[in-house]
């Protein structure tokens, strides 16, 4: 699957510039465990977010998902991961797409990573918002 994903630590309100603020994501290469990304040439690439071989492996599986949402923050009653597994881990990633795999719709899925936030998968942006729209919580729960 390709996808466009926003880099890591942008502004999302100002994702202006196509290969540095908003990376087009074409693949992952899994014997050097990186993401393969396609950047104009003359365009210096941000780093990739950590969350982005997640949402790989959620595109791959399920193509009825046209969009995917990380926040973090909560919604109460949201089953998550049962390990705190490290951002970015293919560990992680998995454990997410196990998630969104069980779920009754994945392609309309709101799953948890344990201590962290959650992975809301949907058709479009503005469809998930909606889906979500005062049920998040600022405060995800830790143990």
């Amino acid at each position: 699957p390709q996808y466009w994903m926003s880099a890591s630590g942008v502004d999302k309100s100002a994702l202006h510039e196509i290969g540095r603020d908003i990376l087009l994501v074409t693949g992952y290469d899994e014997a050097r465990d990186v993401m393969q990304l396609r950047v104009p040439s003359g365009v210096e690439p941000r780093r990739v977010s950590v969350d982005a071989i997640e949402h790989w492996m959620i595109y791959r599986e399920h193509p009825g998902v046209h969009a995917i949402l990380h926040v973090h923050a909560w919604i109460e009653g949201t089953v998550a991961t049962e390990i705190n597994f490290p951002c970015g881990t293919v560990e992680l990633a998995e454990s997410v797409a196990d998630l969104v795999r069980q779920s009754p719709d994945p392609s309309h899925a709101v799953v948890g990573q344990r201590n962290h936030g959650l992975t809301i998968t949907g058709h479009t942006l503005d469809e998930i918002f909606a889906r979500i729209d005062g049920k998040i919580v600022r405060a995800v729960p830790m143990d």
